[in-house]
């Protein structure tokens, strides 16, 4: 097994078994040419609607794009899952699936605490293909006019990035999940060893998912602190922040990382302030990172698609 497929076994670039023998058709090996993000390949799904309940019974809506014709008979299964990421090995299927439909419902209350972070997807077999939706977050309820409006605001806002912002990757930090067997306390559940290459430092297995591509971060100059931090007992530490202005495309959360794909350099992401949403759902964030430093773990998980991209470019 390679160093990729151990850290990622979900990686996009390993074998997919559909169970038919079918082609997949999704946008998992996406890679960032010069300033712009190519659009998936094939694709069949126009938009997928979330109308969902805390308490349970969340109906999840889709249509197709007008041009799809692949022949009948259509089905459909719908998938939750945590992060958003469609790399993400923690999607699972929402009850049975159906045929020839334009909706599911999802009987169970997901979430108990003050964070949405819930996220589903369309599965749909054709006697052609398998199709996979773009991930679609349970927060907020947009129509069809208000999601054409938050549609047209993100493709500006990409606008916007080509011309101001450097793109990179995303590391998802795994909140659920196994444990870490190597280094977390089993008595007090706190991480014991910060660079154990198990977890990353986070306490669960594998740590992150597979890098997500094309995160464009709007980053502005660096600010920079030299002080005495008595509260947390640090002795005499220079701290540098940086802001940035980043799509809420997939959700982002306190804790990831994120990547620049020329220079390498790793954020952690502390401090997220939403600037743009329609309806509750965010758009656009200004967002607080701090650089980790060079020797942090972070700086050894592998990013394969940067790697090809060094390999063709430099």
């Amino acid at each position: 097994m390679t160093l990729l497929t151990s850290l990622y076994p979900w990686s996009s670039n390993a074998p997919i078994d559909n169970g038919g023998g079918l082609p997949i058709s999704t946008n998992y090996a996406i890679s960032c040419e010069e300033n712009e993000c190519p659009p998936s390949c094939e694709a069949a799904f126009d938009m997928v609607h979330v109308s969902y309940l805390v308490r349970g019974g969340t109906r999840v809506m889709w249509q197709l794009i007008p041009e799809f014709s692949d022949p009948l008979p259509w089905t459909f299964q719908l998938q939750v899952g945590k992060t958003g990421d469609e790399n993400a090995d923690d999607w699972t299927d929402v009850g049975l699936p159906v045929d020839n439909s334009c909706y599911s419902i999802d009987s169970e209350k997901r979430v108990y605490s003050k964070t949405q972070n819930t996220h589903y997807r369309v599965k749909m077999t054709t006697p052609v293909a398998v199709y996979y939706s773009q991930p679609t977050a349970k927060s907020g309820i947009l129509g069809v006019r208000d999601w054409r409006i938050a549609k047209e605001i993100v493709r500006k806002e990409k606008l916007r990035f080509r011309y101001t912002s450097q793109d990179g990757y995303l590391l998802k930090r795994r909140t659920n999940g196994e444990n870490c067997t190597s280094c977390l306390d089993l008595q007090t559940n706190e991480v014991t060893d910060p660079y154990c290459q198990e977890c990353w430092g986070t306490g669960k297995q594998c740590g992150y998912y597979y890098p997500m591509a094309c995160i464009w971060a709007d980053l502005s100059p660096r600010t920079r602190r030299m002080h005495v931090d008595d509260q947390a007992r640090r002795g005499t530490v220079k701290d540098i922040v940086v802001t940035g202005r980043m799509l809420m495309l997939p959700l982002i959360d306190e804790q990831d990382v994120w990547v620049s794909r020329k220079t390498d350099d790793r954020y952690y992401i502390h401090q997220i302030q939403d600037v743009a949403e329609i309806r509750g759902v965010p758009l656009v964030a200004n967002v607080e990172l701090r650089p980790a430093p060079f020797t942090d773990v972070i700086y050894q998980i592998p990013i394969p698609q940067q790697d090809a991209w060094l390999q063709e470019h430099c």
